[in-house]
């Protein structure tokens, strides 16, 4: 299949744009961004065949978010209906659990696109995350796995700030995880965004590294890549 999803953002920028203004569009307007509206939705329905495509649909989706121009797809209840007999996500993303971090809006994704992994500071140096890591490769057949850092990541801060929690929390053990992860920042609070770029670059050469994700990789049938997300404008960049 050939690259489809690369102009859907730019195309779905325009269709909002000519279609907010409520009161000056005649009916024939409407009817005409109904119809290209239904055409980005029949392109978004359309199946991911390799990891190039998956890329290029999250990235779609997310300047969609930026720009305030969603067509929120796979929301409703006929959604619900196809995939509840089972699921077939085009993209995991393993994110951290900041509530500021909701995977499916800021890529403009629905109900069974992602298969959406998620705990503070998105590390997965343990076998609970990473058997969801694999599950999701080897069983439902994503085409990307990706590791999502972000702006301001409370765990992260944490870590580097050797933040110390009360003796009965398992504080202290996530932190110790991630602290091991961006050792060259520990203690340096101004190089948080270079300990979270650092951290998510750890988790993803952590995945690519197991046997099981190789196999795969090398076969062309995923791609495991790292990203990063701004809080305060909504844009994801892709490593």
């Amino acid at each position: 299949m050939k690259k489809l999803f690369l102009p859907i953002a730019i195309v779905a920028m325009g269709i909002f744009a000519s279609c907010s203004q409520k009161e000056t569009v005649k009916n024939e307007s409407n009817d005409s961004c109904k119809a290209a509206i239904d055409s980005v939705m029949a392109t978004l329905d359309k199946t991911v065949e390799t990891p190039e495509e998956a890329i290029a649909r999250l990235k779609d989706g997310n300047a969609r978010y930026v720009a305030e121009t969603p067509v929120f797809p796979h929301h409703d209840h006929k959604r619900l209906a196809e995939t509840a007999p089972h699921q077939a996500p085009f993209a995991a993303v393993v994110a951290c659990s900041d509530s500021r971090v909701p995977v499916e809006l800021i890529f403009d994704q629905g109900i069974g696109d992602i298969f959406v992994i998620r705990t503070a500071g998105n590390n997965v140096n343990n076998d609970a995350v990473m058997g969801s890591v694999d599950y999701a490769i080897e069983h439902l057949g994503v085409k990307t796995v990706v590791v999502l850092g972000h702006e301001s990541c409370g765990g992260v801060t944490g870590a580097i700030g050797d933040v110390k929690a009360d003796d009965e929390s398992k504080i202290d053990e996530l932190l110790s995880m991630i602290q091991a992860d961006v050792k060259p920042y520990v203690g340096k609070a101004d190089s948080l965004d270079a300990a979270i770029k650092l951290n998510a670059a750890t988790q993803v050469k952590r995945i690519n590294d197991r046997e099981l994700v190789k196999k795969f990789v090398e076969a062309g049938k995923t791609q495991v890549v790292g990203a990063y997300y701004n809080v305060h404008d909504g844009s994801v960049v892709f490593e």
